[in-house]
């Protein structure tokens, strides 16, 4: 078991490495290839595109192959879209690479996310917060050693440091054998929410599924424009010099990763749909600070703030979502990581396109705007399900 999670945890740090990799070299990668911030939003695009493909292939496959193969399938995947990245092609066959490599990251967190969930039941809160930490370290150490190979003119040497642990990783999963059986062992358990509700008829289960797909959809587009922007952001709202822009990137997921290191020990004792309110709440007030900020230190505590409160929005969704499905693990996960994948391939997308037509200030009220349309469908699915519950029990009375 410990080897299982211990793996799964390189995973995820990889998945955070690769989420943040473009976002930590975009300035520079730009500038090689005399292109856009459009183009380099469509770069992020085609990732996730990737991501997105890389779903449906990965479930497939769970139900017909061992996870051994696909685990050790999905770190290759990343291997060799970072090799070829590493060799700086042609622009186009560069967006083919991308879209390897978001398969990748799709395979490898589909599965990982999905086995987590079989295999501790009671305990998924907990569990998905050490992957989540994982996965923030994992973005938090990309952006310092682009940094570092930024401010010493080697920044196109990033791929080979991904490809190399990568390779690790899929060497390791030859020495790693699980059975996926639920968990029998003794640990902590989760606070939990309220039971899971007795759903008549399938249209309000869909509908309140499709409420959980739209925030997820939602969250990781502000994510995902938040660390492919942030750098470029700061260059041209506080004119920062491109090293201390990078940074800024570094400095929200220290944010992340303080926030997750808390969450195992917040989720015994907070409820799913509390901890998700007071969440984005605090996201939605550091997104309208940033917008008043125009100095570096300042900025930088603010960005600090947002990720706190951003830190495990991600994952007790989709804990809660399975908690609400009980039985559907697989496919709630499954169709989490595809939204996931949309909301990452849409959003930076279309905030790429705003860098180049709008003034910094004005893209982080679009965010913010997305932000608060977040917090409206919590609510809403909040209480659909207080409604639900209070129904079933008045018939059983």
């Amino acid at each position: 078991m410990n080897r299982f999670l211990w793996a799964s945890y390189g995973m995820y740090f990889l998945g955070g490495i690769t989420s943040v990799f473009f976002g930590a070299i975009m300035p520079e990668l730009l500038s090689y290839y005399h292109t856009s911030y459009t183009s380099g939003g469509l770069l992020i695009l085609l990732q996730s595109l990737g991501f997105i493909i890389g779903v449906p292939i990965t479930a497939s496959f769970m139900k017909r192959y061992h996870y051994r193969l696909i685990l050790t399938g999905a770190a290759l995947a990343v291997v060799v879209a970072q090799t070829g990245i590493l060799f700086l092609p042609n622009f186009y066959f560069l967006g083919f690479l991308v879209v390897v490599n978001g398969i990748g990251a799709s395979s490898l967190e589909t599965a990982v996310a999905s086995y987590v969930m079989e295999l501790f039941k009671g305990r998924q809160a907990i569990f998905m917060s050490r992957l989540e930490v994982a996965f923030g370290a994992g973005a938090l150490s990309m952006p310092l050693v682009a940094s570092i190979l930024i401010a010493v003119h080697l920044w196109r040497f990033s791929p080979l440091l991904i490809g190399l642990f990568a390779l690790t990783l899929a060497i390791v999963w030859q020495f790693v054998s699980i059975s996926l059986q639920t968990s029998e062992e003794e640990g902590p358990m989760d606070a939990g929410s309220a039971a899971a509700p007795i759903f008549k008829g399938r249209i309000p289960k869909y509908s309140i599924l499709m409420l959980f797909l739209f925030i997820i959809f939602i969250y990781v587009g502000i994510e995902g424009s938040i660390n492919s922007f942030l750098p470029s952001i700061f260059s041209k709202n506080i004119t920062s010099s491109p090293y201390f822009a990078s940074l800024s990137t570094s400095v929200f997921w220290i944010a992340m990763l303080c926030g997750r290191l808390v969450i195992g020990w917040i989720v015994r004792r907070v409820s799913y749909e509390r901890y998700l309110l007071g969440s984005i709440v605090v996201g939605l007030v550091f997104i309208f600070l940033l917008t008043q900020n125009k100095t570096l230190g300042t900025s930088y505590l603010t960005v600090f703030g947002l990720g706190l409160g951003m830190s495990a929005i991600y994952s007790i969704t989709m804990v809660y979502a399975n908690h609400t499905f009980p039985g559907m693990e697989r496919t709630v996960t499954s169709a989490i990581t595809a939204f996931a994948g949309i909301g990452g391939a849409m959003f930076p997308f279309v905030i790429g396109y705003a860098m180049d037509r709008y003034l910094p200030s004005q893209v982080l009220w679009i965010i913010f705007i997305f932000s608060l349309v977040l917090l409206v469908f919590f609510l809403i699915i909040y209480f659909s399900l207080r409604i639900i519950r209070n129904q079933f029990n008045a018939s059983g009375l």
